[in-house]
């Protein structure tokens, strides 16, 4: 273990707060689901939100929107620029505020009452429209999952305590419970002091495929300050258009001391399900493993 009582973190000053939880789907009816399942995931969701928010003339037409600085899909989905604002670094678009933390079990065979569980973090302001959350995943399972549409009920939503895998329901067997949540939300501070704690020697694991560029290429294998810059950019466009404003701490000289080796990486292929044309779609991404010895200033980083 050790403490750094000479840097003071940049994430303790990043306003932008995060809602970590945990939804349950209880297939109806037998199917077979993609080993990785963020993308299945990802875009059904999508998709359903745009249907549960939107009116008919909207849909897969989001550009087109005569309110788009209040429509809760184009805050999630596609977030309008405002005038002013330029493009930020090499970002085409801006990140969505928020994370599907896919099973990583590899499971493909389900039978009916099987349980599908996965991860979600709701970042900054999308943190307003969790009812849409909730509404859009109780309509993505009467929609259907996956190539064949199995049908499946939203059982349960958790908010999470931080570091805790227990936390509050919010949802159960179709019906919200409540509406004057009292959310547990982390912070940059609290992740900056949980961060502290760790161990100089580390080991990451991409578990899931991962699609990142540096300097126009794929990342093909682990390289911290690649990994942590491209993070920091994303946070910084996340804080811009879902936070407070501007959190630029990239480049900081201090990632370099960082090193990742060892690094054991494959391309590994996993199909997408596309929920608008019923057609699947093949990726590559990277999935990997490293040993890592952290600068003590990339551990506050968290």
């Amino acid at each position: 273990m050790f403490a750094v009582s000479s840097y003071v973190s940049p994430l303790a000053s990043l306003t932008l707060p995060l809602l970590r939880a945990r939804v349950t789907f209880r297939l109806l009816t037998p199917t077979q689901l993609p080993e990785y399942k963020g993308a299945m995931l990802r875009g059904g969701f999508g998709y359903a939100f745009q249907r549960a928010s939107c009116p008919q003339p909207c849909w897969n037409k989001a550009d087109g929107c005569a309110v788009s600085q209040l429509c809760p899909f184009r805050w999630i989905f596609a977030t309008p620029r405002p005038q002013g604002i330029e493009q930020i670094h090499d970002l085409q678009d801006v990140p969505r505020p928020f994370v599907i933390e896919p099973p990583t079990d590899g499971k493909r065979e389900y039978r009916a009452g099987d349980a599908l569980e996965f991860g979600l973090v709701v970042i900054g302001r999308a943190i307003e429209h969790l009812p849409y959350f909730l509404y859009s995943f109780e309509q993505l399972g009467k929609m259907g999952l996956g190539r064949q549409q199995a049908q499946a009920r939203l059982e349960r939503v958790e908010v999470l305590r931080p570091w805790q895998p227990i936390g509050t329901t919010i949802y159960q067997d179709g019906r919200a419970l409540g509406s004057n949540w009292d959310l547990p939300l982390m912070s940059g501070q609290a992740i900056t002091e949980q961060a502290a704690q760790l161990p100089a020697d580390l080991r990451i694991e991409q578990l899931t495929p991962m699609r990142l560029k540096t300097r126009g290429n794929l990342l093909r294998a682990i390289d911290l300050p690649a990994i942590v810059q491209a993070i920091c950019w994303r946070l910084n466009t996340l804080s811009v258009f879902h936070g407070d404003g501007p959190w630029d701490v990239a480049g900081d000289p201090q990632w370099s001391a960082s090193e990742a080796t060892g690094s054991v990486a494959a391309r590994s292929p996993c199909s997408r399900h596309c929920a608008q044309d019923h057609q699947e779609r093949w990726l590559a991404g990277l999935r990997s493993a490293a040993p890592v010895r952290l600068d003590p200033a990339v551990s506050m980083l968290g």
